[in-house]
Formats: structure tokens, C-alpha cells, sequence
């Protein structure tokens, strides 16, 4: 039987989304690096503004998402939040001259994060019919388009930043974005029949002003907001609110739910807490990580120095080669109980993204022993860690959209990326700081205390890493003998 083909406005979501990723993963491999080198900020400093954009960046989706659903639209929103990072990322530019920009710029980056990130797949649900069996096949082409931009895009902007300056780096990555908004535009035809902008709403006065124009102030007003968040170190309180607001949420869909839902429910929030401590660990690649292999890996290869920006694509590789992997490794065709099944691919998870510290940490050992790290070493460390991603949110994500919790599932999705995303973050921020180099230090002494730090703070994570997958097996374990034990009851 022949495969029903994709609707053609699929094609500019997807073209969309890679240059989005290219904009965002290529910012991100130059902007540590840029803090450190070019403006000299010490380690602590990077780290914390670092791990504030990274976490602003998953909070501001909520907003996002209510202004689409209410006002908006999901076209407008997303065309509105390319808008923005296009020009957040051409600030960023002239903030490479001028670092007196710099926290405008990230915060204009946040504000369009937070209007496209969640509303792209919302757009894309809107091209099919809620029974279309086109849908799967749709959003797993959204996800393989976004891998393909965030492995070409530190390697682009890696080697533009290395060979014509920071400046250049980052323009190139607001290029991207603005080259993806323009393909989007050229396809505008194809998406009349999605939701638009609901201008009966925007149109309503309240408190003086029509809903319009509140909008144009918020949109106007909110980069600055957000760049006193990071001017004044505030967004760890920022966050602090809106975890709480979520914890509130949260307890009212427990409450409202039955036996077996809230045993269900109980079971996702404790993915939850997995996965946050999980991307704590694995959003250090940006950090702790890319100063590791800038300071003590040897990145000669062929007398040529491999820019530092370029290791960020070994994880989109490793996640894109190794899905065949996981197609075969674990499949859902499986017999067994479920809650097994998920507690296992969980265990498994974290056991590889433990492992791949483990090499991490062995390889700085390595260097303390003979002066520099490995660079096929740091490369295989990051790959295992790229192979663990598989089993965390796509197995978190599945379970949540089985809750058979009326209204609920759009909420804990929220809920879950704020937890995995902008908890995550800042935790990584703490964690990456038990790395942090003096800006006084000099010399062999800096290089032996640098690499005594990642060693052990590697170790560490390694050790955290794999106390959890024994903990999930336990888990998985217990699950297992629940399951025998029902089987040979209704044997």
C-alpha cells in the first residue's frame, strides 16, 4: 500500500525548524567560549549567566503558549518569535564588538524562544486531521530536521567565529534564522487554514487599551525585563515563581485524580525528577564540558587545531546514528509489563549517561598524568552521553500523554519541559561552577587545579549518574515482581 504523502506545508515547518536550531545550537557552542576568552569573564560569571539564558529560554514557552492560544495564533506567533531571534541574534553580533548589548541581546533571544519554541508543534498539529496517520510520521520529521541543524551549526559558526571573529559567528547564526523566516514567508499560502490572529480579541479594550496594544508594550517592555534578569542575576528568583506556580498546579491535578491516575501520576512526576537530575548532568556539554576540551584536550588532527565550538556536534550525530539503535534495541513490540519496560530504558539511560562521564573523567586523569586529554576519547564520552538522551524524554513524554487525566496532559508537558529544561539548566549552572577556574590562576598550577576539578567533578557525576540507574532498576525490579506476581494471580 502506498504511503500517503506529507502535506506540502510540512515542508517550510520543517525548513523552519532546522535553520531555528542551527541559530540556537550555534549560538550556543560560541557563547561560554565568548564569555570567557573575549570578554574575560572568570569561570563563575560565565557559568552563571550561561545556565540563566539557558533556563529563561524553557520558561518563557509558557507564556508564549498562552498568547497563542488566546490571541495570536500558532503562524503568528512562530513567524513573531523567528522575528525576534533574528534580531536578538543580530544584536548579539554587534555585542561582539560591543559587549554592552550582550544582556539585550540574550534576552531578545529569550523573548522569541518563548513565542516560537512550543508553538511550532502546535502549527504543525494544525496541518492534520486529529485521525490523520500522517501525524507521526510529521512530528518525527520535525524532530530529525532539528538534529540536522544543531550538527551543522557549531561546526558553521564554530569555523566562521575561529577564522573571522566572534562577531561573524554569531551573525551567521542570526543569518540562519532569518534565511528559515524567509522560506517560512514563501510558503505563507500553504497555512490560510490555520489559526491566525484572533483580532475580534485583540480589538477588545481593557483597562483603557485595546488588547493589541497591551501586546505591543509586552512585547516591548519584556526584553528589558528579562535582560535586568540577567543584569542583576535575578533569574534563579524568576524561576523560583514559576515552579512554585507549576508545584500549585501540579497538586490540583493529583487531587482531582483517582486511584490508578494518581499511581500513574505519581510515576511521571518521579520521571520527572529523573529526568531533570538527568539534563543537570547532560547540559554541562555547553559549560563545564567545552572549557574542559578548550583548556586541556589536544585538538590537533593533522596539524590543524579543531575549534573547541565543533565538539557541539558530536552529540547531535551520536542522537541522530544511534536512533536506528534504539529502534532495534528496544522495541515497542516488547511483551511485558509497560511500567517495566519504562523503568528499564530509564535505567539504561542513565547508566550510559554515567558511563560517559566516567570516560570523561578518566580522560582528564589521563591528562593530569600526561599533560593533555585525548581528543577520540572526548569524543567517544560525549557520544555515550549523546546515546542516553534516547532513553529519557521520549520514554517521559509517552508516559505522560497516556494519563488518562481529562486537561492535564498540555499542563504536564509544560511542566515537564520546565523541569528538564529550565530547572535543569540552572542546576547545571551549580554543578558547572564546582569547575570553575580563578582568573588569577596562571600556569602548571592553574592547569593542575583545572584538571583536579573536572576529574573530580566528572567522577562525581558519573558516581550520581549510576546511584540513580540502581536506584530505577530497584524500581524496575519491583515493578517486575508486581507483574509476575498479577500474572500468576490471574493464571
Amino acid at each position: 500500500m502506498k504511503t500517503p504523502s506529507q502535506p506540502r506545508a510540512i515542508y517550510y515547518v520543517v525548513a523552519l525548524q532546522i535553520w531555528e536550531y542551527f541559530s540556537f545550537y550555534g549560538m550556543r557552542a560560541l557563547l561560554i567560549l565568548y564569555l570567557t576568552h573575549q570578554l574575560r569573564y572568570d569561570d563563575t560569571h560565565a557559568f552563571a549567566l550561561y545556565s540563566a539564558y539557558a533556563s529563561l529560554v524553557y520558561v518563557t514557552p509558557i507564556v508564549g503558549g498562552i498568547l497563542a492560544d488566546r490571541l495570536l495564533g500558532n503562524r503568528a506567533a512562530v513567524i513573531s518569535g523567528a522575528a525576534l531571534m533574528t534580531l536578538g541574534h543580530i544584536v548579539l553580533g554587534i555585542s561582539a564588538v560591543s559587549p554592552s548589548s550582550l544582556y539585550l541581546a540574550l534576552a531578545i533571544i529569550v523573548c522569541g524562544y518563548g513565542l516560537f519554541k512550543s508553538n511550532i508543534s502546535c502549527l504543525l498539529g494544525e496541518l492534520y486531521a486529529e485521525d490523520d496517520p500522517r501525524r507521526d510520521g510529521g512530528f518525527s520529521l520535525l524532530y530529525a530536521a532539528g538534529n540536522v541543524g544543531s550538527i551543522v551549526a557549531p561546526i558553521a559558526c564554530g569555523l566562521a567565529a575561529e577564522r573571522y571573529g566572534w562577531h561573524v559567528g554569531f551573525a551567521l547564526a542570526g543569518i540562519g534564522m532569518f534565511a528559515g523566516l524567509l522560506i517560512f514567508l514563501c510558503g505563507r499560502r500553504h497555512f490560510r487554514h490555520t489559526r491566525g490572529v484572533d483580532w475580534r480579541v485583540m480589538s477588545t479594550a481593557s483597562a483603557g487599551l485595546p488588547n493589541w496594544g497591551w501586546l505591543s508594550i509586552g512585547l516591548i517592555i519584556a526584553p528589558f525585563l528579562v535582560a535586568v534578569l540577567f543584569w542583576r542575576d535575578w533569574s534563579g528568583y524568576a524561576l523560583a515563581l514559576v515552579c512554585a506556580a507549576a508545584l500549585v498546579i501540579l497538586a490540583m491535578i493529583f487531587r482531582r485524580a483517582g486511584g490508578v491516575q494518581r499511581r500513574e501520576l505519581g510515576q511521571v512526576v518521579v520521571l520527572m525528577l529523573l529526568g531533570t537530575l538527568f539534563w543537570a548532568f547532560a547540559q554541562q556539554g555547553g559549560s563545564s564540558i567545552s572549557l574542559f576540551i578548550d583548556r586541556v584536550v589536544d585538538r590537533n588532527l593533522f596539524s590543524v587545531t579543531v575549534p573547541t565550538a565543533l565538539f557541539q556536534s558530536v552529540n547531535g550525530f551520536a542522537v541522530m546514528l544511534s536512533g536506528v539503535v534504539l529502534a532495534w534495541l528496544v522495541r515497542e513490540s516488547w511483551r511485558g509489563n509497560r511500567a517495566v519496560r519504562i523503568w528499564g530504558k530509564f535505567a539504561l539511560g542513565m547508566l550510559l549517561i554515567g558511563a560517559g562521564f566516567a570516560i570523561l573523567a578518566a580522560n582528564a586523569r589521563w591528562a593530569a598524568a600526561h599533560g593533555q586529554a585525548s581528543m577520540l576519547v572526548t569524543v567517544l564520552g560525549l557520544a555515550v552521553m549523546g546515546f542516553a538522551e534516547l532513553f529519557i524524554d521520549p520514554v517521559a513524554m509517552a508516559q505522560i500523554t497516556r494519563l488518562h487525566i481529562p486537561g492535564a496532559t498540555g499542563v504536564l508537558t509544560g511542566i515537564y519541559m520546565l523541569a528538564t529544561g529550565s530547572v535543569a539548566n540552572y542546576l547545571a549552572g551549580i554543578i558547572a561552577n564546582q569547575t570553575a577556574q580563578a582568573h588569577f590562576e596562571q600556569g602548571s598550577e592553574a592547569l593542575a587545579h583545572s584538571l583536579s576539578s573536572y576529574a573530580g567533578v566528572f567522577g562525581e557525576i558519573a558516581w550520581g549518574a549510576l546511584g540513580c540507574a540502581g536506584l530505577v532498576v530497584m524500581l524496575w525490579l519491583w515493578h517486575a515482581a508486581r507483574a509476575r506476581k498479577s500474572a500468576l494471580v490471574s493464571g
